[in-house]
């Protein structure tokens, strides 16, 4: 049976495949500043902090106007997303590094405010909703016993799903046909499956995406 998500997945991708004929095209690319909302229930979990994490984003958009100032901007993009953990329980230091490579489609609608489809100077804001597909994962983990490294499977062995969904925010620049913009996103979902045979019934309940993303791009 298909479900909600992957409605939603598949008609981004049928979005995506109308703008290929109907839009103009850009190409983007630049940095990920992720960073992950963690939190906690077990009550022997003392000092939980985070660190993020610096990766790259890149990918297609595309433009389908609707008005002089509006337009529908759908986008294909690469992104890579993570963050680094430590807690201490019963006086022993726990961290770990999560790393995951994403296929992120958001769509977004944009408002432009001066020309922003290729002559001149203008900015403009954008906001709505992205769904993302991991594609894979790694955790970094210490512990008192033993360090090492992990590939994520997403599967009911570990504590991962693999689709990931959320809200963005951005705003941006165009000099003629080059731009650069500014994002922010906040995952909604909870990446770690409580219905899962695995560690998550004690200790660390939510893990959740947010970034911060710079890119430049140049449309065509």
């Amino acid at each position: 049976m298909m479900t909600f998500k992957k409605l939603g997945i598949l008609a981004s991708l049928l979005i995506l495949g109308y703008a290929t004929t109907q839009a103009q095209v850009a190409i983007k690319a630049g940095v990920n500043f992720a960073n992950m909302n963690f939190e906690e229930e077990d009550p022997d979990i003392e000092g939980l902090a985070r660190d993020g994490s610096v990766g790259f984003t890149g990918g297609l958009v595309f433009l389908l106007p609707i008005g002089s100032a509006l337009a529908v901007q759908p986008e294909l993009l690469f992104a890579q997303k993570g963050a680094e953990s430590s807690y201490t329980v019963l006086g022993q230091t726990f961290t770990s590094k999560l790393t995951y490579n994403y296929i992120d489609i958001p769509l977004l609608l944009r408002l432009s405010l001066g020309d922003t489809y290729g002559e001149g100077m203008g900015v403009y804001v954008n906001g709505g909703a992205y769904v993302g597909y991991a594609l894979n994962g790694k955790n970094k983990f210490s512990n008192p016993i033993t360090s090492g490294e992990t590939e994520l499977t997403f599967d009911d062995v570990d504590d991962q799903r693999r689709v990931d969904y959320g809200a963005a925010l951005g705003a941006g620049v165009t000099l003629g046909n080059l731009f650069f913009d500014l994002r922010y996103t906040h995952g909604l979902n909870n990446l770690l499956d409580d219905d899962a045979n695995n560690s998550n019934d004690n200790g660390i309940k939510k893990l959740q995406n947010r970034g911060l993303a710079l890119t430049a791009g140049i449309t065509f």
